[in-house]
């Protein structure tokens, strides 16, 4: 993504534009008075600023208040007969541009937009001879720009523009405005561009979930196991340290008997949580089973992990969520990370979940993240399971778009830009979900991309990993939310007539955004 280079210099002055729009020292006192007027709507206000225009003739900032009022009037027609009023005298001044432009915007006549703003869309190409701009003709103009790049779909342009007002004005009304915009369009590209992807994107067909009668407690050869059934993820560190301690042999085999117990009462677990609601006292078993037998660096029971993560989508949202996709990395790790070769057998297998798939390179990445000496041993991986899906075919119910477009991620995540060949091959057969990895070209930029956030993930043991996980979710409030963000911001209306700034007085707040007073600020810039 490229960024405009200003060539120009950018004033704050807010005398700067006085000899531009022939506004005398008398004027100047009384253009507060009729911008506040142009905001307050009121209808007795449009005889007084027309007998300011026909006073000060030259002025065209007093038009514009003029078509501003009309505007808060709802008198679009004549609002539109100001702005071509101000345009046909007044030829140069952009306030008077930018109206007639968003006229054209809220009729849909973007290629009439060009006319008016030209057709790059940049403020010195419109304005060649003018080396000087004021910031608010600088924000304002670029602003507008926004709006038109996300109406014509160019969301790089917009977002070009978007970051220009944000490093000029950071803490302004405009940049917030700007910044809400872009991400609203985004979303909005993303869901579409997602709902054409469902249409053609390959899935994996999962089996249904065998639901078996069985209900009866199982028979652990240690009593503590049970603790597991009795406590959610506060679970006390003496209680993991006293299951960890007990003999190893017959630990293992208890906590392997937990994983099947999962999934021969799937039915039972799944009757209870449908009458009673999910408890995290009891349906966190699943879990602390998986963690332990990472805890104990049992490689022998990777095919029992395995058997759970070849159950069903029912399966998996019944007993593990969210950790499903994000945690159970690190037990799998521990587990498995000398023994790459049968986490890649795993991806081989036909009918597997997605998210129970990208358990495995996931791990794969944070092998090469915290072994950096054996990034290659990494990278053959993914270039080994990548081969597998080219020379796959539909009908083998392995080839998942989205599994392949997330294995993606990770490679850029251990920048292997070595495997940029067979990944090519995969978006030639349209097998990549865009909409998660981005296209082709994005892909390309994305392994030249400096990382801003470290991808190397902690290892930890599992009480601390339980303290972690707990106190993270524990920011969560039900009743509050979560974040302090209104969604209903993003839906503000995207356009309004655009204002000419009134005059600043020494204690307005600056109008640069710093949000310092102006006479603290740029006063004497």
């Amino acid at each position: 993504m490229s960024k405009i280079e200003t060539t120009y210099r950018i004033s704050t002055d807010p005398n700067f534009l006085d000899a531009q729009n022939c506004i005398t020292p008398e004027l100047s006192i009384k253009l507060e008075k009729f911008h506040k007027m142009a905001l307050g709507g009121n209808r007795s206000s449009v005889k007084k600023i027309l007998d300011a225009i026909e006073q000060y003739p030259d002025n065209p900032q007093l038009k514009n208040y003029l078509s501003v009022l009309y505007a808060n009037l709802n008198e679009t027609k004549k609002m539109y007969d100001t702005n071509r009023w101000i345009i046909a005298e007044h030829p140069d001044y952009l306030f008077g541009k930018i109206n007639l432009a968003n006229e054209y915007f809220l009729e849909k006549e973007y290629d009439k937009i060009k006319d008016v703003l030209g057709s790059e869309m940049e403020l010195k190409a419109l304005y060649p001879k003018r080396d000087t701009f004021h910031l608010n003709e600088v924000v304002s103009f670029y602003k507008f720009t926004v709006l038109y790049f996300i109406a014509i779909d160019d969301l790089e342009q917009a977002q070009i523009r978007c970051d220009m007002i944000q490093e000029l004005a950071p803490d302004s009304d405009d940049a917030r405005f700007v910044m809400t915009q872009v991400l609203v369009a985004n979303m909005s590209a993303s869901q579409k561009r997602f709902e054409e992807e469902e249409k053609t994107k390959i899935k994996v067909e999962t089996k249904a979930q065998n639901i078996k009668t069985v209900s009866a407690d199982p028979k652990f050869t240690h009593s503590e196991i049970e603790w597991l059934y009795c406590n959610g993820l506060n679970i006390e560190a003496e209680k993991l340290n006293t299951i960890l301690a007990l003999p190893r042999e017959t630990l293992i085999a208890d906590i392997e008997l937990v994983l099947q117990d999962s999934i021969d009462r799937y039915g039972y677990f799944n009757k209870l949580v449908n009458e009673n609601d999910w408890d995290e006292e009891k349906m966190n078993f699943i879990v602390h089973a998986i963690y332990i037998l990472g805890e104990l660096k049992a490689t022998d029971s990777i095919e029992h992990v395995f058997k759970v993560l070849s159950q069903s989508y029912e399966y998996f949202d019944l007993y593990l969520g969210d950790f499903l996709t994000s945690m159970l990395w690190e037990p799998v790790y521990k587990m498995a990370a000398n023994n790459l070769e049968v986490c890649k057998q795993f991806m081989f297998k036909p009918g597997i979940d997605t998210f129970a798939l990208t358990t495995m390179p996931d791990m794969v990445e944070q092998f090469a993240l915290h072994h950096p000496e054996k990034r290659n041993i990494a990278l053959n991986w993914f270039k080994e399971v990548i081969q597998f899906f080219l020379n796959s075919k539909i009908e083998d119910n392995v080839i998942d778009s989205d599994v392949i477009a997330l294995l993606i991620c990770n490679v850029i995540d251990i920048k292997g830009s070595e495997l940029l060949p067979e990944i090519e091959m995969l978006f030639e057969r349209n097998m990549v979900s865009m909409g998660i990895c981005g296209n082709w070209e994005e892909v390309c930029k994305a392994f030249k991309r400096p990382d801003k956030y470290n991808k190397r993930k902690e290892i930890l043991p599992i009480a601390e990993r339980y303290i972690e996980i707990t106190s993270t979710w524990a920011c969560y409030n039900e009743e509050e939310g979560n974040s302090e963000f209104d969604y209903n911001d993003i839906f503000e209306p995207p356009v309004i007539p655009i204002r000419a700034e009134p005059k600043l007085g020494r204690n307005d707040p600056c109008n640069c955004g710093s949000g310092k007073k102006y006479k603290k600020c740029c006063l004497n810039k």
